[in-house]
């Protein structure tokens, strides 16, 4: 996880992230969870393995496989 930390940046989780996602149609809350903190951290887009649950997402969603071939191009 140390070396990990140091590729990432962890985003900050809120009382305003977590009132979102409660209150979202999300079936599942840590989904919503990633997607509302992607959201208020103006991120643009998310990278997932579960795609299908994004369905009504306002931000690209991709697989890693997907986002490391964008990334060659």
């Amino acid at each position: 996880m140390r070396k990990l930390k140091v590729l990432v940046n962890v985003l900050p989780l809120d009382d305003k992230i977590t009132d979102l996602a409660l209150n979202s149609d999300f079936r599942d809350f840590e989904d919503a969870i990633q997607y509302y903190t992607a959201i208020e951290n103006d991120q643009d887009l998310i990278i997932t393995r579960n795609q299908p649950d994004f369905k009504e997402s306002k931000l690209p969603i991709m697989t890693a496989k997907e986002y490391i071939k964008s990334m060659k191009k």
